[in-house]
């Protein structure tokens, strides 16, 4: 159990030493709109949508799972960074946390995450959609994933997207900080 700590561990720090468009091959297509895309997704209130359900107004995007110990926890931190860094800048953005293992994560399970977190907040929301459908939003937001020794992993990446979609850019370390990620 202790080599597998470890094991997972050095890989973390591997992956996070590496910018993730480098692993991934590829970045996001910046010209691609992610409100575009088909697929259906269930929030944290267990409401249906379609991501163009979302189009209109500036979001942050990342994926994340509700059992993560890795990653997430920087996303988290940094979402939050960037949620307060909005509110002194007086930006209203909606932000939208789409898991990367619809095959666990439910309404129920995001809605306790929330709880967990103390993340009232209005303009946040926690979507589940079908594998498939989660593929191509991590292919088309530049977002990669795989198992290792049966845990879900994934790229530390967090994108600021316009009111159509389009990304405008990518949080791919975790140095940037939240008043430079918004900056126009």
């Amino acid at each position: 159990m202790r080599q597998n700590w470890f094991n997972a561990t050095l890989l973390f720090a591997l992956v996070m030493a590496v910018p993730a468009a480098a692993l991934a091959g590829s970045t996001a297509d910046s010209g691609t709109m992610l409100w575009r895309l088909p697929g259906r997704f269930v929030d944290d209130h267990e409401r249906q949508h379609n991501l163009a359900d979302f189009a209109g107004q500036p979001a942050i995007v990342a994926m994340e799972y509700s059992e993560c110990r890795f990653v997430c926890t920087v996303n988290w931190r940094k979402l939050t960074e960037i949620q307060a860094e909005a509110d002194r800048r007086g930006q209203k953005l909606r932000f939208f946390v789409i898991s990367i293992d619809p095959e666990h994560d439910t309404p129920t399970l995001w809605r306790e995450y929330r709880e967990m977190r103390g993340m009232k907040r209005e303009n946040w929301h926690f979507l589940t959609g079908k594998r498939a459908d989660t593929d191509l939003v991590a292919k088309t937001l530049g977002i990669r994933w795989w198992l290792y020794d049966g845990r879900v992993m994934h790229d530390f990446r967090i994108l600021r997207l316009d009111a159509r979609g389009q990304v405008l850019r990518a949080m791919d370390a975790f140095d940037i900080s939240a008043a430079s990620f918004l900056a126009d």
